[in-house]
């Protein structure tokens, strides 16, 4: 077992890592109680006699006289006799009852003193000539990280099989709260977005992205995992394919092929594992005896009647249940867990916060000295190197906290709610269940990489082949016709062993919300994944989601099937950019015009006629034929011309085949159709603008927005169309609001009267979100007027900057179609996987791997060549791999 390098004793680093911080709230209380001979000196005594009353009597020192202590004794004598159980504990109870009542029975008018503090605030700011801003209320883009776990969990597993652990408490209550994206600075964005270049440098825009990576992974030969599902396959009366739990050793080689192809850009590996009850009986010796003392006295600090047990009176070398306090046992058998875990894991060389980490600046590898007798430095890619971290099932499979429009659901139903999900959702065998639930996984940052265990990478790829805040995720599509994804709901699919029950589901769902229509499939590849994105539709589809994550097996017949969780991401972010799109210019945009308000009015008509033109005598003109302009967002060199101005890498293993820049994604075509349909389409006037344009009559702009995005989707669609072309080559000038339309966020007093009835009377929170449009389930119930979004996402007051607020808004959905040279197999048997790997050797242009477990025969030898394959293209040892050496394995500058 791997220790840390220090003079300390393993107990000692151990009981580090437990004490409390602010940092890391530790779930244990420490309340050690000195004796008085231990108490610290008085301050008097530190500072010697007190020689000032032998001073002058005209000194400084005469003139600070205390207040007399007459008084304070005579308020004493007169309230101690008061300070009493008898007296105190009716007046605690009392409070009590108050609090059950106002939370749990019956709101009482009780006074609210943040609603005043802000109001105050506010005054004082409008005084002062200041606008009120909300961006001091805005969460930061970075995730924080989670808190250290109980126990030394710098010190490697004692089995390698299982690793005993402390989970990690959930979030922090509201959960999620929606962050900010990295939005480009204030003067690059709008560069960015109204011209579709910038002059901004490497200053302005700052370090390029780093990107996380996520694996789900199961060892399918453990007796105990599999004993845990054989009884809930039989208990659920299914039936799981075996090779979707075997384990061919991928990971190891898929985590090697990711450090070889993004050295230097990578932050935090995430190993997602499946974990067990803590067992007494079986999982006593898997503890480290170093950490069981400070166990016990954490633990028995708080009960007395365990104090007389002997904490130390196991070795090293051997314990047993009978060495340790009942109070202990039944502390780990509640709380504690056990992961199942990679046997090739060495836990003391994951993280490089560890001072025995080999890559850390103060370990004994740095401290050795070289030939030259110097120091050995770190190198750029050891400096750089990513952190690994795991997690449990049981660690992330937690529900929203929070309403869909921003406030805490209340304390005794968020509980229940949570404790009965919880024990109907584990333990859970189930993939598409579990990607449901990774927006809870700790530490985890906004971008990132998400592999199954079958999926490598095969080129050296930029960050920018995957994510960048210029142009947003990569998303490669499946453009094939017939792979589409239909928008249904296949009963004979709701217990499908595969994916397309899944990808129906998710279908269904983004139909409800948005345009029902058929939507690509995405290639068998890495997918990015934003963590903002994914707390949106864990908002926005809580429901849904909350019951397919229920369904241990996907073969069970429970709810409307499994959802597709990775593909849902994927087309929301599509269909997010198209609403954000459209709602900046029917709403912020058009809506503004004039004196009135969120309304279309005659200036909206005139605005529509300039864009098409059109004249006063045109009113004979029903349809308007829109062709799709000229656009170089793509033009080659462009993109690196960008990336090199803005000091990041330009991409190395991707063809980019559309930009959200130049609108919305158009739909794929069958085989054998005109390329050139996708170029033109017709506005029909009556159908598209209803009475604004046919009687001339003003109309609400959210409801002329609901008209064209979602009632009659075609006519949105061309819109984006011809405002796209109107923008000219670059850029989408033409759907943002003109430079200075502000709306102010009012505080009337019967907005103030709505706003509490809607939102059970709950004042505003200390934290807003940042800019984005409603998350209700479907688009029917959702309000999109200004007034609404504004009360959301801003201060009461404030003077909201449109121009900017949408660039904001949109920056969140930005996106890339593109296809990179990628091969999926499915291999099946000894000569079709020799076929393969001679066929993969050959080909230097392949970057990205995907292999499928389906081997029918000779399964053993298939395995042997997979691994004598992975060895040949991937020799280099992970720094977290037990066999690791300095040497053999050092990396390159």
């Amino acid at each position: 077992m791997s220790l840390p390098t220090t003079n300390r004793s393993i107990s000692d680093s151990y009981a580090s890592s437990l004490s409390p911080s602010s940092s890391s709230p530790n779930p244990y209380n420490y309340n050690f109680i000195s004796s008085p001979r231990e108490r610290s000196p008085s301050p008097s005594r530190l500072r010697g006699a007190d020689l000032s009353k032998y001073g002058p009597p005209n000194s400084s020192s005469s003139s600070l006289k205390r207040k007399s202590p007459s008084s304070r004794a005579a308020i004493l004598r007169h309230i101690r006799p008061y300070i009493t159980i008898r007296f105190i504990t009716p007046f605690f109870i009392w409070i009590g009852i108050i609090w059950i009542i106002h939370n749990f029975i019956i709101t009482l008018p009780l006074p609210k003193l943040s609603n005043n503090l802000i109001k105050n605030k506010n005054n004082n700011n409008n005084k002062g000539g200041n606008l009120i801003s909300s961006s001091n209320h805005h969460l930061s883009t970075s995730f924080p990280q989670p808190p250290l776990r109980t126990g030394d969990d710098f010190l490697d597993s004692i089995d390698s099989r299982w690793r005993p652990f402390d989970p990690l408490p959930p979030p922090e209550t509201p959960f999620p709260r929606l962050r900010p994206t990295r939005f480009l600075p204030s003067k690059c964005l709008e560069q960015w977005f109204l011209d579709g270049e910038t002059l901004c440098g490497k200053d302005e825009m700052g370090k390029e992205e780093t990107l996380d990576a996520t694996w789900l992974w199961v060892n399918g030969s453990d007796h105990r995992w599999r004993d845990s599902m054989i009884h809930w396959r039989n208990l659920e009366g299914v039936y799981s394919p075996e090779h979707h739990f075997r384990e061919q050793n991928e990971l190891v080689h898929s985590m090697r092929s990711v450090l070889d192809a993004l050295p230097g850009h990578l932050s935090t590996f995430h190993l997602i594992l499946a974990d067990y009850p803590f067992d007494p009986e079986k999982d006593i010796d898997l503890l480290p005896p170093s950490i069981i003392p400070d166990l016990e006295k954490s633990v028995n600090s708080r009960k007395s009647r365990h104090s007389r047990f002997n904490f130390l009176n196991e070795t090293e070398n051997s314990r047993s249940i009978n060495s340790i306090s009942p109070t202990l046992l039944t502390h780990l058998s509640k709380n504690w867990r056990i992961a199942q875990t990679p046997t090739w894991l060495d836990f003391s060389r994951r993280d490089k916060t560890n001072p025995s980490h080999p890559y850390h600046p103060f370990s004994s590898n740095q401290q050795k000295q070289g030939k030259e007798g110097k120091k050995n430095k770190l190198l750029k890619s050891e400096l750089n190197y990513p952190t690994l971290r795991y997690a449990s099932h049981s660690e992330i499979f937690h529900l929203p906290s929070l309403d869909r429009d921003g406030f805490t659901e209340e304390l005794g139903e968020r509980e229940w709610k949570e404790k009965e999900y919880r024990r109907k959702a584990l333990p859970c065998f189930n993939s598409m269940a579990i990607e449901s639930r990774v927006g809870w996984l700790p530490g985890l940052a906004d971008v990132t990489l998400s592999l199954n265990d079958d999926f490598f990478l095969l080129r050296p790829h930029a960050v920018s082949d995957f994510h960048s805040p210029l142009y947003g995720s990569v998303i490669r599509f499946d453009h094939g016709y017939y792979q589409q994804v239909r928008p249904i709901l296949d009963k004979n699919r709701f217990n499908d062993a595969g994916e397309v029950g899944g990808l129906y589901h998710a279908n269904h769902l983004l139909s409800q919300r948005f345009p029902r229509r058929l939507r690509p499939y995405f290639a068998h590849v890495p997918k990015v994944i934003t963590r903002g994105l994914h707390h949106e539709a864990s908002l926005m589809f809580k429901e849904a989601l909350a019951e397919s994550s229920q369904r241990r097996f996907r073969e069970m017949m429970l709810g409307e099937g499994d959802i597709q969780m990775q593909w849902l991401l994927t087309s929301l972010r599509v269909e997010r950019w198209r609403e954000a799109l459209l709602w900046t210019y029917v709403v912020a945009n058009l809506g503004t015009l004039g004196d009135s308000s969120d309304t279309w009015n005659d200036q909206a008509r005139n605005e529509l006629r300039d864009m098409f033109g059109l004249n006063e005598n045109d009113d004979d003109v029903i349809k308007i034929e829109v062709h799709r302009g000229e656009r170089w967002t793509l033009e080659p060199g462009r993109m690196s011309k960008v990336f090199e101005q803005v000091g990041w890498e330009s991409p190395k293993a991707t063809d980019f085949l559309f930009s959200s820049m130049d609108g919305h994604m158009p739909p794929i075509l069958k085989s054998g159709m005109d390329p050139l349909t996708n170029d033109k389409c017709f506005l029909d006037l009556d159908r598209c603008f209803g009475s604004f344009w046919t009687r001339e009559e003003d109309v609400p702009s959210a409801d002329m927005f609901k008209r064209l995005t979602f009632q009659y989707p075609e006519c949105g669609d061309c819109l984006i169309m011809a405002l796209v072309t109107a923008s000219g080559p670059l850029g989408l000038s033409a759907f943002f609001p003109p430079k200075g339309t502000n709306f102010e966020n009012q505080e009337g007093e019967d907005n103030k009267n709505k706003y509490d009835n809607k939102h059970n009377n709950k004042h505003y929170s200390r934290y807003l979100p940042p800019p984005h449009l409603p998350l209700t389930p479907t688009w029917h119930e959702a309000d999109f007027s200004l007034e609404t979004i504004m009360s959301i996402t801003s201060l009461p007051g404030e003077f909201v900057d449109l121009r900017e607020f949408t660039m904001k808004l949109l920056s969140r959905y930005q996106y890339l179609s593109a296809k990179s040279v990628s091969h999926f197999h499915m291999l099946k048997s000894e000569e079709h996987a020799n076929r393969v790997f001679k066929m993969i050797q050959e080909n230097s242009k392949v970057s990205i791997l995907g292999l499928n477990d389906d081997i029918e025969e000779n399964y053993e030898k298939v395995k042997e060549i997979m691994q004598n394959w992975f060895e040949l293209r991937w020799p280099k040892k992970a720094v977290w791999e037990r066999d690791w050496d300095p040497i053999i394995d050092k990396l390159e500058e």
